[in-house]
């Protein structure tokens, strides 16, 4: 029954998302006239779906890049302590309890280009105010920077990892002077590597379907600066009414996402032999 159920609720829309795309769907009389591969040859021509490409590859690099490692550092740090641990880990899970749409709320209010303190501070030291989420050279950063304050999950996670390293090879390291930095490298890193690797793929995976983010801070603007591929289906779907072009970007998004996820599988069996 469980399989039954997996099979219904998770390949059966897959399967359905496929067979929309070959069509020119009609939602009256379903499934429409049916049109093979054109939808996707279509959608390969216009150059508004390879910018939701690039902006989606550039999101994951930011992403990777500003907030992936964040919450291991913050992990690291909390295992080190003793008395606060609790108190400050509790701390770093609570922003995550705010719904996504309040954190963009208050910092869409931080990147204002007229009262918001992001400029008040650029002021106070003496630089040029930005136009910030109006701008599609820092739109992008703005919308992935707010990750870096706050590890969230992630970091109870990581910290549960480092806390169930064998205490008989952290003594051993510690008994032949392995200590600091060099236990941290030669240790905890390489026993929680498991750890790592699972987030990786779920932070490649998040960050591919990347949507309401985006959407909330920008709309997918300025000039598309911040369309991903999520806002991309979003639009073939809710504004262009195009069922078919919207099925066919989710199906090629489908296939991205596994190739990437296998790849990095690969590399990471390769590394353990």
């Amino acid at each position: 029954l469980p399989m039954a159920f997996t099979a219904w609720l998770k390949y059966y829309p897959i399967l359905s998302a496929f067979f929309i795309s070959l069509f020119k769907y009609d939602p009256i009389n379903p499934p429409g006239k049916f049109v093979g591969l054109s939808n996707y040859i279509g959608m390969f021509k216009m150059q508004y779906y390879w910018d939701a490409w690039k902006n989606t590859f550039i999101f994951l690099l930011l992403q990777l890049a500003m907030c992936f490692f964040i919450p291991l550092i913050q992990a690291l740090f909390l295992n080190e302590l003793i008395r606060l641990q609790k108190c400050l880990t509790t701390l770093y899970i609570l922003p995550a309890l705010i719904p996504t749409s309040v954190n963009v709320i208050i910092w869409k209010w931080i990147w204002h280009p007229d009262y918001g303190v992001a400029n008040q501070i650029i002021k106070f030291f003496g630089g040029q105010p930005q136009a910030w989420l109006s701008d599609p050279g820092l739109v992008k950063f703005c919308i992935i920077f707010p990750g870096v304050l706050g590890g969230g999950l992630t970091v109870l996670l990581y910290l549960s990892a480092i806390q169930g390293v064998s205490s008989d090879i952290m003594e051993s390291a510690a008994l032949d002077g392995c200590t600091g930095f060099s236990k941290i490298f030669r240790i905890i890193l390489p026993n929680i590597s498991f750890m790592i690797f699972i987030q990786l793929i779920m932070c490649v995976i998040t960050t591919m379907q990347l949507l309401d983010a985006p959407y909330m801070y920008a709309s997918g603007g300025p000039s598309g600066a911040s369309t991903t591929q999520g806002i991309f289906i979003y639009n073939a779907f809710n504004q262009d009414l195009n069922y078919g072009r919207g099925s066919a970007a989710s199906i090629v998004l489908l296939f991205v996402i596994a190739g990437l996820t296998m790849l990095q599988m690969h590399f990471e069996k390769s590394e353990k032999e």
